[in-house]
C-alpha cells in the first residue's frame, strides 16, 4: 500500500496542507492499492486461479474463475471492479454464471500498468473471452462484461471492438472527457474541504497545465521534466487521490502511456460505436458533480450509440465501490434477458427495468 497518501485538512497562503493517511478507492489506479481480484467466495463453490494470454504482446494475465455447481455449459460474466467482489459474484453464481474476475496488469507491481495503454487492457479483456469460450464448462455463446467505475473505459473500447456483440453492464462509468473528468473531480474533493474561490480557481488552472503537458509533449522524459517544472511552480497541489502518489513520484505517473489515455478518453464517442445492449447503472451517490449534469451527459452518449437497446437506471446509494443488494438484483434482471441463462430463459429482452428510481430505455 502506499504510504504517501495525502488528506486535505486546511487551506491557508493560497496551498493546501495535507496530513498523510491512507486513500479511499477514489479511480481506477487505485488498483495499485486494491485488495486482490481473485475473491474469496463464501458460498458453496470454488474460485481457481486462472491464467492466461494478451496473445498481442504476450503479457501473462491472471483471475478468479468461479464455477456454479453442475456440469455446464454455464453462461458466463466477465466482471472488472476494484471493488470487494465477493457479493456480485456469489449472487451471480446463485444464479447459474460463471465469473470470471480478472487481475488487472501491474497489480503486484505499479510499472507495467504505467506502461500500459487503454488498448492494451481492452485487448486483455478480449483475452479474458478468448479463455472463457475455449472451456467446455462455459457455453460460449452466453457471455456478458460488467465493468464497475474507473474500470469501465477499457471495457467499452473492448465493446465496441469486439467481433460480436457481448451485453454490457457499466456502473458508474466516467462520463466527461478524461480531463475535464479529472478536473471535476479534484475541484470536487477541494470544494469538500473547504477550498476558497482563488484556491479553485488555481486549482483548475494547474490540472489543465498538468493535462497539456501530459497529452501534448513527446517522449516520457521530456514530460516528466515538463511536468515536475509545473509542479515546482504550482501555489497549489492536487488533492489526495489513490490514484497517484503525492510527493516527488506523483509526476512520473502523469507522464506515462497509462495516464496519458485517462487524459485522452472521450467516453461519449466510445459510446456512439457502441453495438451492445448495454445497461448503465447510477447510484444516487456516485457523481463527482451534480448528479443531474451527470446522467445527462451519460444519456445524450447512449443515445448516440449505435446499440438499438440502451437503458440508464438510476439506483439508491453507491454503486461505485459497491455491490450493493439493490444494484445486483437490477443487475441479474437485465442479464437474465439479455444472457441465455443455466435456467433455460431464451434471452428475450425485456421492457422497462425494475428498480430503477430513474430509469430511461431505448
Amino acid at each position: 500500500m502506499f504510504p504517501f497518501n495525502r488528506r486535505p485538512t486546511m487551506i491557508s497562503n493560497a496551498r493546501f496542507r495535507w496530513t498523510r493517511s491512507v486513500a479511499l478507492l477514489t479511480a481506477f489506479g487505485a488498483t495499485l492499492v486494491a485488495a486482490p481480484a481473485v475473491a474469496q467466495v463464501t458460498g458453496d463453490y470454488d474460485t481457481e486461479r486462472v491464467s492466461y494470454v494478451n496473445p498481442r504482446d504476450g503479457t501473462e494475465l491472471s483471475a478468479g474463475l468461479t464455477v456454479p455447481p453442475g456440469q455446464g455449459p454455464h453462461p458466463a460474466v466477465v466482471l472488472t471492479s476494484v471493488a470487494g467482489t465477493d457479493p456480485a459474484i456469489e449472487r451471480l453464481v446463485a444464479e447459474g454464471y460463471a465469473v470470471l474476475t480478472p487481475e488487472l496488469r501491474g497489480f503486484a507491481a505499479v510499472e507495467p500498468l504505467l506502461r500500459a495503454t487503454f488498448s492494451d487492457l481492452a485487448r486483455d479483456l478480449a483475452a479474458a473471452f478468448t479463455y472463457l469460450s475455449s472451456l467446455a464448462v462455459i457455453d460460449a455463446d452466453a457471455l456478458a462484461l460488467v465493468a464497475q467505475g474507473d474500470n469501465a473505459p477499457p471495457a467499452m473500447l473492448h465493446a465496441v471492438d469486439a467481433e460480436r456483440a457481448i451485453p454490457l453492464v457499466l456502473m458508474a462509468p466516467p462520463a466527461y472527457p478524461g480531463v475535464e473528468a479529472f478536473r471535476l473531480e479534484q475541484r470536487w474533493i477541494a470544494e469538500r474541504q473547504g477550498a476558497d474561490p482563488s484556491d479553485i480557481e488555481a486549482l483548475d488552472a494547474y490540472v489543465r497545465e498538468i493535462a497539456d503537458v501530459a497529452l501534448n509533449v513527446e517522449g516520457p522524459y521530456e514530460r516528466r521534466s515538463r511536468l515536475e517544472g509545473v509542479r515546482a511552480r504550482s501555489s497549489v497541489e492536487l488533492p489526495r487521490n489513490a490514484s497517484f502518489p503525492a510527493d516527488e513520484r506523483q509526476m512520473r505517473f502523469f507522464a506515462s502511456r497509462f495516464w496519458h489515455d485517462k487524459l485522452a478518453f472521450d467516453p461519449g464517442s466510445t459510446l456512439a460505436r457502441l453495438r451492445s445492449p448495454a445497461l448503465v447503472l447510477i447510484g444516487t451517490e456516485d457523481p463527482n458533480t451534480r448528479l443531474e449534469d451527470y446522467l445527462e451527459v451519460v444519456r445524450q452518449g447512449l443515445a448516440s450509440a449505435e446499440t438499438a437497446d440502451g437503458t440508464v437506471c438510476v439506483v439508491p446509494g453507491r454503486t461505485r465501490h459497491v455491490f450493493s443488494d439493490a444494484a445486483l438484483e437490477i443487475l441479474v434482471t437485465w442479464l437474465s434477458a439479455h444472457v441465455k441463462s443455466a435456467r433455460g430463459d431464451d434471452g428475450t429482452r425485456g421492457g422497462r427495468t425494475a428498480g430503477c428510481l430513474d430509469h430511461d430505455g431505448r
